[in-house]
């Protein structure tokens, strides 16, 4: 068994292409629209959202977490944009990390783990 993929429920499709895309720096593999993206990792994970339109697809509430090599780096390039960070980049018993909060209020969580 191989991970495929998540979704993310949104209220506004082209805000989430702007943060994902254009902020973070995802490539889009497949747009439908106003009604759904999907974003491709280097892995051929994929990341999609998908405009909210049933009672149960819940904005606000996911969280993902991205392996990231250069996490100083992107820490940095990420709060000079002005990123809403929900924690900042501190070290744990496991790795490196830090959070940030897309525009629905999804987290995306970022770590580097120890070698």
């Amino acid at each position: 068994m191989n991970f495929d993929s998540t979704i993310f429920y949104s209220n506004d499709i082209k805000k989430a292409i702007d943060f994902y895309n254009k902020l973070i720096g995802l490539d889009i593999e497949y747009r439908e629209g106003d009604a759904y993206v999907s974003f491709i990792f280097s892995n051929e994970v994929r990341l999609g959202i998908k405009k909210a339109t049933d009672k149960r697809e819940i904005p606000g509430s996911q969280t993902i977490i991205i392996s990231i090599n250069e996490i100083d780096s992107f820490y940095k390039e990420l709060t000079g944009r002005g990123v809403e960070v929900y924690s900042d980049i501190k070290d744990e018993s496991w790795g490196r990390t830090f959070s940030i909060i897309d525009p629905d209020g999804n987290r995306i969580a970022f770590l580097k783990r120890n070698q």
